[in-house]
């Protein structure tokens, strides 16, 4: 059985690298799909994943970082790679990054039959104190997920909407409609007394309210940073309908989950 499963998961790395390679061909996103698919060929053929640590204000590379994977510490390359061999094959795997200029993470990875499905990790420069910095990862596809702050009674902040408040607090600072993100919304200053909505719009399909794409496909997955330190990460679960996905609140300063899709 276990072979089984394995045989299906190698078949769908090679589906999804198929998949890359016709998508990197017709359409100008070749850079992180020629990576991706890099690191696929890396997997099937020595068994080491891959793991690329990303600036979210940026979207460039992080090199020279150090990483601590199940213990053993390792460094990003020039691209922002590191690369190590799985001791399990089903489950969560420790991992701190740690790089001057940039906070600290301390985050689990998943593997699912010794794999990982989404290998780019978003990693935040050092925050003023009392700010915030919510960033936004996904898969290749949708194409474009768009990330919204709305503080009750003052801004609404996104791509299409305002990109940054005019009191200056708030700030879109990384739009991605390619695939992957960042996006990356920072706020300077969270008022205690008011409350702010993060929600993150399927804008690729948003005339289809039956998707089920941002719940099953994106793997959109939400890192919010503060206090020097990685405040807490959110996932999309699947089998939703909906192209609207409410992650979170902030009311008197708090982050209180909501995870409703519509």
């Amino acid at each position: 059985m276990a072979y089984k499963i394995k045989l299906r998961v190698t078949t769908l790395l090679v589906i999804q690298l198929l998949f890359l390679v016709s998508i990197a061909s017709a359409q100008d996103k070749t850079s992180d799909i020629q990576d991706r698919s890099k690191d696929m060929f890396q997997e099937m053929n020595t068994g080491e994943l891959t793991l690329r640590f990303v600036n979210a204000l940026t979207g460039e590379y992080v090199p020279g970082a150090s990483v601590l994977i199940n213990g053993e510490e390792k460094f990003s390359d020039y691209e922002g790679k590191v690369l190590f061999k799985p001791s399990i094959e089903n489950g969560q795997v420790p991992v701190v990054f740690e790089k001057e200029g940039f906070i600290t993470a301390r985050f689990d990875i998943e593997l699912m039959v010794g794999t990982i499905f989404q290998n780019r990790i978003s990693v935040s420069p050092d925050l003023q104190p009392g700010s915030i910095r919510i960033v936004l990862d996904w898969s290749d596809s949708p194409r474009d997920l768009d990330a919204h702050l709305i503080k009750e009674g003052g801004y609404h902040i996104s791509y299409r909407n305002k990109k940054s408040s005019d009191d200056g607090k708030a700030k879109l600072d990384r739009d991605d409609r390619n695939g992957n993100g960042p996006e990356t919304i920072t706020v300077k200053q969270v008022d205690q007394g008011d409350i702010y909505t993060y929600k993150v719009l399927n804008y690729s399909d948003r005339r289809n309210e039956n998707s089920m794409a941002l719940a099953n496909a994106s793997r959109a997955t939400i890192r919010i940073y503060g206090d020097n330190q990685l405040l807490g990460t959110y996932r999309i679960n699947d089998e939703r309908f909906g192209t609207e996905w409410t992650v979170f609140q902030i009311k008197n300063g708090r982050i209180q989950p909501v995870d409703t899709v519509e």
